[in-house]
Order: structure tokens, then C-alpha cells, then sequence
């Protein structure tokens, strides 16, 4: 799952994949896999037709702050993907709002995400396994899904050697396909030479007839059997498992979900906030004050700690800061997230203007960076429609490199590109984007610069094919890391480009 709001994770981590079989042995003797040998990520237009014709049940998952994939297995909407993305963590027992996106690859017509009402029938946190049934909305019908995919019965002995690919979508973009050889195996797990990127949580892994012998996922530490230089990702083998007999099954399995309509307490909400967001519930049962009033609270809470060491622990403590700004969305003309936000009024909106303010003030004194998110994206959430927004994120952004003159980077660019600020020290954010080579902090490994030429784009002062352009220049400069390529492709698919 890559959890983001406004930024793009981009570190690619080398997968190890695991496979359970339903036996209860530990694993032995199992060697590391070395990262010269795993394989790049590839179009799923140059798959072999197999694994092409099974993409086509492989979706894009989009909750509040996040993005995954996921995979049919059947032709009423059942849909197999991990826990972590649409189990205990992310939505509750009664079902909440996702948004699934098909099709979203190289070559293909682009297609509107479209928001369904997700139940899950079964989880398994200790696999990292989430069945969910998707209806067209709560209380509707179960949605047609006609492209699934089948369940293949093999052990992991029987796996070793054998050519194997995963079907994702990296860092929630285009969907792509990687594959490798099964390396290593055991009575439960099976290890095999693939690259996997946060978004990939929840893929499939495919034998050359396009069956599924296994699923991606982020197990707690116990079961992240294998490492590879600090990686630790896992696959499990979807066709033993013991979740899937809820696809056969009328009733579903018990779990230990947590219901978002039962009373709870505030310590419990605030632990499992997005539940109730993904679920689109605003009140709590049991509790009398407001959601984000909770978050308000423990956010004062983690603002007023004077023992942070350091960023990490800063980032932590002000978790709650940062659950609240998904929480908050007054715009109404920018349209719909897969979620139902929550817009503070009069005071209320004040006090959480002035946290924003005091949480990039806290980066401040803790790093000697701006927390820009905050007081651009987060303050311009707070205002009725587009326009105001940036126009009040363009203030807060203003203040702050009046006030603390940071470097310009490809970071600041971004930013200042997006709220049409059009200078910076007498350097024009466009000339400083544009001519990226040159600049002494330039970093490829940086999406900024991409994304800093749509909203110049946007804000009028680059034109479109200039900005094509200047994308394929980016996308072609032999330096340019591959997170920073994904978001390139799936910025021009978007832009109807690709």
C-alpha cells in the first residue's frame, strides 16, 4: 500500500515473495535472493497474452491517503487483495466507500475511477489477507466483474524454479508487470527474484497460464521470513489459505473487525480513525464530541511536547495533525475523493489554521525545513472552493520563505508552482524548473520537477506542448530515477498523453 497525500513515495524496495501453504512447519534453509538479478518493471502492453488477458482483472485501490491494488476472483465483485488495504486497518465490519480504477495502463482508453461499497467477508491479519465483496453502493448490488482470475493449486516445492510474474500498480500508478524465478522454498513459504514498489501491495503473483499462486503482502515481523539489504516483502499462496473458504461460503467468517456503529471510546476512535472516514461515519457512538474535534484535541496534545528527539518521533507525535488534514475538505468544486470529508466553520476553522501554522513551525525548530503541505494544501482544504483555497495557500506560502528564506529546491519549486507564485530571489520558478539540469540542488530522484511543470501549465505560464515536451526530456534523462519515471507516465496518461 503507498499511503501519500500530496507527494509520491519513490524508493524501490527489492520483493521477496513468500508462500503459505496451509502447513504448520517452520521455514528452513532459506538463502537470500541477490538484487543484481531481480528484473525491472515492464508495460503490461508488452506482457506475454496470458499475463495481459489476467491484468485485466488486476484494479487500483484508492482509500483516504492511500493507494494499492487488488484482483478479482469472481465475476460478482469479489476481490482478494491484503489486509493492510481494505481489512481491520483501513475499513470496518460494516463496510466502507473505495474507489477502484480499471484498466489503468499504457494503451488503454483512460476510464473514471468509480467509488463502490466494499464488505469485507473474511480477513486474516497475520496473512495479510482481505476478501471483499464490492456493491455498487450500500444497499445496492453486487457489481459485474467479468474479467477474474482463477486459483492455482500448487505447493512451493513443486514452485522452485518456475517462472513467475506480479501484476501491480507501482506507487499507485500505470499498471505494470516484473517477473522471476521461485528461488527458494519451504513447507509454507516460497522466496522468488522480483521487484516489488509500495502500490504493489495486493497484486497477484501469476504462473505463464495467468493462474494465481500467490498475493503480495506486508505480514507483521514474525512471518517477514526473508531480507534482502533490509527488504522484507512477502507473498502468500492464495489457493491453501483458509480465508478463501468464504468464497464458497453464504455466511461470512468471523473477525475481529471493528465496527464503526457500536459505542467505542476516544482512545479507540483516534486509533482507528480512518475507519470511520472511509466508512463516511461522523459521529461517534458512545462519544459526544466530533471527530475532528478528537483529532483537534490529540493534535493540541502532540503540539505541546517539548521531548521530540527526533523527525521521526516529531512525525509520530503529530499523527493525529496529520490524520485530521484527510479528514478536512471544504472545496466543493474540485470533486470527489473516495471518502466523505468534514468541513470546520467560524472558530473552529481558525484553531485548525492555526495548527497548520504551528505544525511547520515545529519542523522549523525541529529541522530548519517548512512543513509546506500543511500550510498550503492544508490551509486551502479549509476554504469553499479552488480559487480561495490556493489563494490562501499562496499567503501561508508567501510568509514562509519571506520569513525563513529557504533554498530553493525542487521541493519549494513545486509549491510555489502550485499556488502561482512566480518567483523566488529574483529567479522565476519557471525558468528554475525548466532548466532543472543546471540548478545546484537539482535531484532527479525528486518528482517535484514533473509535477512542478503541470501546475505552471495550470497557473497559465507553460504552455501544453512545452510541457509535454519538457515531460519527455524529464522521463529520458538517463539520471532519472524510476519513481520519478512511474509518476511521468501516469501524469501524461492522465493528461491523455501516453
Amino acid at each position: 500500500m503507498k499511503l501519500f497525500r500530496h507527494g509520491l513515495l519513490l524508493a524501490l524496495t527489492a520483493a521477496l515473495l513468500t508462500l503459505l501453504t496451509g502447513c504448520g512447519d517452520d521455514v528452513t534453509n532459506i538463502t537470500n535472493v541477490n538484487n543484481a538479478d531481480l528484473p525491472g518493471l515492464n508495460d503490461i502492453t508488452t506482457a506475454p497474452p496470458a499475463i495481459q488477458t489476467a491484468a485485466k482483472a488486476v484494479v487500483r485501490i484508492h482509500t483516504a491517503g492511500s493507494y494499492a491494488t487488488g484482483f478479482y476472483v469472481s465475476s460478482t465483485g469479489q476481490l482478494l487483495t491484503n489486509d493492510h488495504v481494505l481489512g481491520d486497518s483501513v475499513c470496518p465490519s460494516e463496510g466502507c466507500y473505495v474507489e477502484i480504477t480499471t484498466m489503468h495502463q499504457k494503451g488503454a482508453t483512460r476510464i473514471d475511477p468509480v467509488t463502490y461499497f466494499a464488505v469485507p467477508n473474511a480477513v486474516d491479519v497475520g496473512l495479510d489477507m482481505a476478501l471483499v465483496q464490492l456493491y455498487t453502493t450500500k444497499g445496492g448490488s453486487k457489481i459485474n466483474t467479468p474479467d477474474y482470475l482463477t486459483l492455482a493449486s500448487r505447493t512451493p516445492a513443486s514452485l522452485l524454479g518456475t517462472h513467475v510474474t506480479i501484476v501491480g500498480h507501482p506507487e499507485g500508478n500505470l499498471k505494470k508487470w516484473t517477473d522471476g524465478l521461485v528461488a527458494n522454498a519451504s513447507s509454507k513459504w516460497f522466496q522468488a527474484t522480483a521487484f516489488v514498489l509500495p502500490g504493489d501491495s495486493g497484486s497477484p503473483v501469476l504462473d505463464d497460464n495467468g493462474q494465481v499462486v500467490g498475493l503480495i503482502h506486508r505480514g507483521p515481523a514474525s512471518l517477514d521470513l526473508f531480507t534482502t539489504n533490509s527488504a522484507n516483502v512477502s507473498a502468500i499462496c492464495t489457493a491453501s489459505a483458509p480465508i478463501l473458504a468464504a468464497m464458497t461460503s453464504t455466511t461470512p467468517l468471523p473477525t475481529t473487525m471493528i465496527s464503526v456503529t457500536t459505542a467505542t471510546t476516544a482512545d479507540k476512535f483516534l486509533a482507528n480513525n480512518l475507519l470511520y472516514l472511509n466508512a463516511r461515519v461522523n459521529s461517534i457512538t458512545g462519544v459526544t464530541t466530533s471527530p475532528l474535534n478528537l483529532l483537534g484535541t490529540a493534535c493540541d496534545a502532540g503540539l505541546a511536547r517539548q521531548d521530540y528527539t527526533s523527525p521521526d518521533d516529531l512525525y509520530d507525535g503529530l499523527t493525529p495533525c496529520y490524520d485530521a488534514q484527510i479528514w478536512i475538505e471544504c472545496r466543493t468544486d474540485i470533486g470527489s475523493e473516495p471518502y466523505g470529508g468534514v468541513c470546520p466553520t467560524g472558530s473552529d476553522a481558525t484553531a485548525w489554521e492555526n495548527r497548520f501554522k504551528a505544525i511547520n513551525q515545529r519542523w522549523l525548530d525541529m529541522t530548519g525545513e517548512p512543513d509546506y503541505d500543511s500550510v498550503t494544501f492544508g490551509m486551502a482544504s479549509l476554504k469553499s472552493s479552488f480559487y480561495l483555497g490556493q489563494a490562501a495557500g499562496a499567503v501561508e506560502l508567501q510568509k514562509i520563505v519571506t520569513a525563513t528564506a529557504p533554498v530553493l529546491d525542487p521541493s519549494l519549486a513545486y509549491y510555489m508552482a502550485a499556488f502561482n507564485l512566480p518567483t523566488y530571489s529574483g529567479v522565476t520558478i519557471k525558468d528554475y524548473l525548466v532548466n532543472y539540469r543546471n540548478v545546484l540542488h537539482y535531484e532527479l530522484s525528486d518528482d517535484s520537477i514533473a509535477f512542478g511543470f503541470r501546475w505552471l501549465n495550470i497557473n497559465q505560464k507553460l504552455p501544453w506542448n512545452d510541457m509535454l515536451s519538457l515531460l519527455t526530456g524529464l522521463y529520458n534523462d538517463p539520471d532519472v530515477s524510476l519513481g520519478t519515471r512511474l509518476a511521468i507516465e501516469d501524469l501524461q496518461y492522465e493528461l491523455g498523453a501516453l
